[in-house]
């Protein structure tokens, strides 16, 4: 019993050696969502300024490339919001990504606007609310519905049935406003507020411009370390996206979500950079993951290299504080391969909890796994639970347990 103790104990003085300073991460972090990257997204071409950052950085660390570089183009369609946005509640100025939010697929707004209210959590109200749909809206009606999601489209559908459309549509959130990307164009405008910003207001001031673009062209990011055995590779992957900005005040820095996995990916490549692995490596960054798994999907349907040859693929998203331990998704389809992680993890102590989940479409390990190439998606448990909002900034995390999560990678690696 006392060598896999003692083998143990190795290990883990070993990683403790060779970890980065956790300034390396914070670095990275802070760049990335400094406002020269504006969110990383499609607005000022903010996603690809980010891609130049981070080839650079693949550069610095000498990383092999699959080719002749460290990058491969694709294209999507989608909707953006560039320009100075307006808008006043009964004369009162309200800040886009803090009062409100436009939708992200949604075209140009202008104009003055009455407000029609409905509680949809009110009984009474919503057969008014319905019934009005019924009679028809006039020209300048704005519907209010409060604490409705824009997801639910059921009233939507209910206009469209009647052929009755208010001018605009808004929804009411309570406590946190959640943007995202969209390829298309909404038929109709809408908008979701905060709800105590508008409740009981009556009128609105709008003016809000949108840039359809066909063919927005980003990367996916790829480079690797070769290790002592050649037939295999091992992947860690994130996505380096996200919302970029909406109007020329809003940005969304995305620090969580996912400039701390982008920070995991390089701080491990920096790691094996100086410490050869068993098994080569390879690093991949991917881009369109917020406009849904588009770069993941497109490297899986174009590979820079044998996907068959991927002994396993660690995908990191969302590693800023895992203050209560990590969650990793995909972990009921490869039991064994969780087992081992979190056995390591018992033994080593190094986090509160690694807690498992079933099979889920969430982010890009999920295309590889429906190749049957075995993947997992980690994210870190804790933190302030600010997500696809102008608050996830890079001072909103504190990497709690964040080079713990790196040895517990690094050991689980050499179990592979």
């Amino acid at each position: 019993m006392k060598r896999p103790l003692i083998t143990l104990l190795i290990l883990c003085v070993c990683l403790i050696s060779g970890g980065q300073d956790l300034q390396y991460a914070k670095t990275i972090i802070k760049d990335l969502c400094s406002t020269e990257y504006k969110g990383r997204g499609y607005v000022g071409n903010g996603v690809n300024q980010a891609a130049d950052y981070l080839e650079a950085r693949f550069d610095q660390m000498h990383l092999r490339k699959f080719g002749c570089n460290y990058s491969q183009r694709y294209s999507f369609p989608v909707n953006t919001h560039p320009y100075k946005i307006r808008c006043d509640i009964d004369k009162e100025a309200k800040a886009a990504g803090y009062d409100f939010l436009v939708d992200a697929g949604c075209p140009d707004i202008k104009g003055h606007y009455d407000l029609i209210h409905f509680n949809t959590k009110d009984s009474l109200d919503k057969i008014l609310l319905y019934k009005k749909i019924e009679k028809g809206f006039l020209a300048d009606d704005a519907l209010v519905l409060h604490h409705q999601s824009y997801k639910d489209k059921s009233v939507y559908d209910s206009c469209k049935e009647y052929g009755h459309f208010p001018a605009l549509f808004i929804t009411t959130e309570d406590k946190k406003l959640t943007h995202t990307i969209s390829r298309s164009l909404n038929e109709y405008p809408s908008l979701t507020f905060i709800d105590s910003t508008i409740l009981n207001k009556d009128s609105m001031e709008i003016d809000v411009k949108h840039e359809w673009i066909d063919s927005f062209t980003c990367k996916n990011l790829m480079g690797y370390i070769k290790g002592k055995k050649t037939d295999s590779l091992i992947v860690f992957s994130a996505h380096y996206d996200h919302l970029g900005m909406q109007g020329i005040s809003a940005m969304f820095p995305g620090a969580s979500d996912n400039a701390s996995g982008v920070s995991m990916v390089l701080y491990l490549a920096e790691y094996y950079s100086r410490h050869r692995p068993d098994y080569s490596i390879a690093f991949l960054l991917f881009s369109g993951e917020e406009a849904g798994l588009m770069g993941s999907h497109y490297f899986t349907e174009h590979p820079s290299f044998d996907l068959k040859k991927i002994r396993f693929l660690i995908n990191i998203d969302i590693m800023g504080n895992a203050e209560k331990g990590i969650v990793v998704v995909n972990g009921e389809e490869y039991r064994k391969q969780f087992d081992i992680l979190k056995s390591l993890n018992d033994t080593l102590k190094l986090l509160p909890e690694v807690r498992i989940r079933g099979k889920a479409k969430n982010s890009d390990h999920y295309y590889f796994s429906e190749m049957g190439i075995p993947s997992v998606f980690i994210y870190s448990d804790g933190g302030a639970g600010f997500y696809h909002d102008v608050f996830d900034v890079a001072n909103s995390i504190n990497l709690t347990n964040y080079e713990n999560v790196a040895k517990l990678l690094i050991g689980f690696v050499k179990k592979l």
